[in-house]
């Protein structure tokens, strides 16, 4: 009886002493990489924001439709710059569509 209670803890402390080196030994294996998982989950985050307000953006129309804008804002007394502003197009777009020919 007394020899069975002794096979019984010598079995017990082998398994503690396996759990152990096992749990050592693959410790990273089990560990997730918990930083790297919430700068890509921020990240996420911002993206979806930029969607958002690029969404919020109104279209433009048609560059036709630019073109007459632009002209009936020149013609209105607008400087360059204010209709570039007012578009939000550069003032080189403007400059350039007031200084074509084509007039819509």
């Amino acid at each position: 009886m007394q020899a069975l209670l002794i096979l019984l803890l010598i079995i017990d402390i082998i398994m503690i002493g396996a759990f152990v080196f096992f749990y050592i030994r693959f410790k990273k294996v089990f560990e997730l990489p918990w930083e790297d998982i919430k700068e890509s989950i921020e990240r996420a985050q911002e993206l979806v924001e930029e969607l958002k307000k690029l969404r919020a953006i109104p279209d433009k129309g048609s560059e036709k439709d630019l073109k007459k804008e632009i002209h009936l804002l020149a013609q209105q007394g607008y400087s360059f710059k204010e209709i570039a502003k007012k578009l939000g197009i550069s003032e080189a777009e403007v400059e350039l569509v007031l200084s074509s020919k084509k007039k819509f």
